[in-house]
């Protein structure tokens, strides 16, 4: 229930929370649909933000970013280069053990982007880049990063996603989205069954620490004709689970004693 007299404040926290999941910016058009507000309150209100440092405009009439004071608050959580070197034995030993491309992946926003990405020595192989960003109610990586996120966390990222729909499969409501994350939760994975592309099949454990909860997410994923819906549960997600874990507990291991980027990284990292 709203304080009574507090609209106003209310008004601002929503829009900066709009601000915070659209690091490719928001105009305020869309904040204003979104939130239910007139355009122009919502440009003044944006623009106190603006003041504030809680969000950066690229130029008059553009759209809206988040502003240094967003990450001064809040923190990206984990230190990326950290996470990437910490991670990479385990990535490799994960790609050499399957065969198939392995990625480490991270929240911005309401979508996903790629930090890591070991590739298969196949011919046909699943696709992606480091620095990629792709959506997070069509893969794996993006259904089990927002399952391990407290609860008032997912559900609001869920309430604010756009759901396009890419294959037949795809996720495309809300309610949807969190029975499947409920699953997630159960099994402690995510698998994608052709939800973002037609012949790839994925499957994702979290990479867990810091006050969110969940901090990454370890998938392995290729072709249908080499990864059955069998594979994926049976041997794939153990390993990807063991994967995850152990990146989580060699994190967890750096947090406790204070350790840089390139303390101990281990074999295989870069």
């Amino acid at each position: 229930m709203e304080v009574p007299g507090a609209q106003s404040a209310y008004r601002v926290l929503d829009l900066l929370t709009q601000v915070s999941l659209h690091p490719e910016g928001v105009s305020a058009s869309d904040a204003a649909a979104t939130l239910g507000l007139t355009v122009p309150t919502a440009h003044r209100l944006l623009r106190v933000l603006v003041d504030r440092g809680f969000a950066v405009q690229d130029a008059p009439g553009g759209r809206f970013r988040p502003g240094p004071q967003i990450r001064l608050l809040a923190g990206d959580g984990i230190d990326h280069q950290l996470l990437a070197e910490v991670a990479r034995p385990a990535l490799v030993r994960l790609r050499d053990e399957t065969n198939e491309t392995v990625f480490l992946s991270v929240r911005d926003g309401l979508q996903l982007s790629y930090l890591d990405v070991l590739v298969s020595t196949h011919s046909v192989q699943m696709y992606g880049a480091v620095g990629m960003r792709v959506p997070l109610h069509a893969t794996s990586q993006g259904k089990v990063i927002l399952a391990f996120l407290p609860e008032g966390v997912t559900q609001r990222l869920v309430d604010q996603l756009e759901y396009e729909r890419y294959t037949a499969n795809t996720i495309t409501e809300p309610a949807a989205l969190m029975a499947e994350i409920d699953k997630v939760r159960q099994a402690g994975y995510a698998v994608n069954l052709e939800e973002r592309e037609i012949g790839v099949r994925s499957v994702a454990a979290p990479v867990l620490g810091g006050a969110e909860g969940v901090v990454a997410a370890v998938c392995v994923g290729g072709p249908i004709y080499r990864v059955s819906e069998e594979a994926l549960h049976e041997r794939l997600g153990p390993l990807t689970r063991a994967a995850a874990q152990e990146i989580t507990e060699r994190l967890n291991t750096r947090a406790a004693t204070g350790g840089t980027a390139h303390d101990d990284a281990g074999e295989g990292s870069r």
